[in-house]
């Protein structure tokens, strides 16, 4: 399956939809869903930043990153994000 960089923000779009149609979160949380947002959409707009890119590598990413937002209603997931972040850091050397 091939997935375009329109098809990844679409999703992006869906994911950040639904997290907010399931939050009633106070307005600490409100802050920083609306930060999430701001960044995600941010980020939608800088993905010609990841040219050398394969097309794997473009939708592992992507999914590993659809694997986290459908993860976090769910609960607390940061200890596996952390964890995850701090070896694909180690193996890569991305600081």
């Amino acid at each position: 399956m091939k997935l375009s960089e329109k098809r990844i923000k679409q999703i992006i779009l869906e994911e950040m939809n639904k997290i907010t149609e399931d939050d009633q979160a106070p307005e600490d949380d409100t802050k920083s869903l609306q930060e999430f947002k701001q960044f995600l959409l941010d980020l939608s707009k800088n993905t010609n930043q990841i040219k050398g890119a394969s097309k794997n590598e473009i939708k592992s990413a992507a999914d590993l990153f659809l694997v986290i937002l459908r993860s976090l209603p769910k609960g607390e997931v940061s200890k596996y994000i952390q964890y995850t972040t701090d070896i694909f850091n180690k193996k890569t050397g991305n600081k």
